[in-house]
């Protein structure tokens, strides 16, 4: 895990260079003590993706992490870190209508910032002794993020329903258009969970090519 925080921590520093990129524990700043670094990150939540096998078993985690700027260039420093994150595929910055409640407010304390989420696989051991209750799942890849559309009978968009990918931990609400992006395993045939309007529905949906439209019928 330190490993993948690392990394995103080089990219970082690489591309506010030569300012400096701190990682802050969780203790909040006081009123008269200012951030030390134009840049600090924190870690805000771990969330558990699934398992995957990629010589032998791994669990599949998500650690979510707030970048903030401080100081007088931190609209300059914003605009680089974003564009250095979006240029790594292997990381995300968490949209406006994925936020948990409070999760901003509660994450970027003294400045200007985003959230951005890291994937991170955990090798373990299988247990030698008897069959596990949960059996392992075999995937082919890597876990993945997943752009969709959720239409109504006249291919119309479903705003401001919950989508939850049985191979995710998280729930995501599509937008005005209907359009939504989350976190699911590699498998080809995803489960979903679709609410709307508080009316819940199964739903499963190849996700050979993307988006993938689901249908509220």
């Amino acid at each position: 895990m330190r490993s993948s925080l690392s990394d995103l921590l080089g990219v970082l520093s690489d591309a506010v260079a030569p300012q400096r990129v701190r990682f802050a524990d969780d203790s909040p700043h006081g009123a008269d003590s200012p951030p030390e670094a134009p840049v600090t990150v924190h870690a805000v939540a771990l969330d558990r993706v699934g398992r995957s096998r990629r010589d032998g078993p791994v669990l599949d985690l998500e650690l979510r992490v707030a970048v903030e700027c401080h100081g007088p260039e931190q609209l300059d420093n914003m605009e680089q870190l974003l564009l250095s994150v979006e240029r790594h595929s292997q990381y995300s910055i968490v949209s406006s209508n994925e936020y948990r409640p409070g999760e901003y407010q509660e994450s970027i304390r003294d400045g200007l910032g985003f959230l951005v989420r890291i994937p991170v696989p955990l090798r373990f051991e299988e247990p030698s002794g008897p069959p596990v209750l949960e059996p392992l799942v075999a995937k082919t890849g890597v876990a993945r993020r997943i752009q969709g559309r959720l239409v109504d009978v006249h291919n119309k968009g479903i705003p401001d329903a919950y989508i939850h990918a049985h191979s995710s931990a998280t729930a995501v609400v599509s937008d005005a258009t209907g359009h939504f992006e989350v976190l699911a395993s590699a498998d080809e045939l995803q489960h979903f969970a679709v609410a709307v309007h508080g009316t819940e529905r199964e739903v499963s949906a190849s996700t050979s090519s993307l988006p993938v439209i689901i249908r509220w019928t």
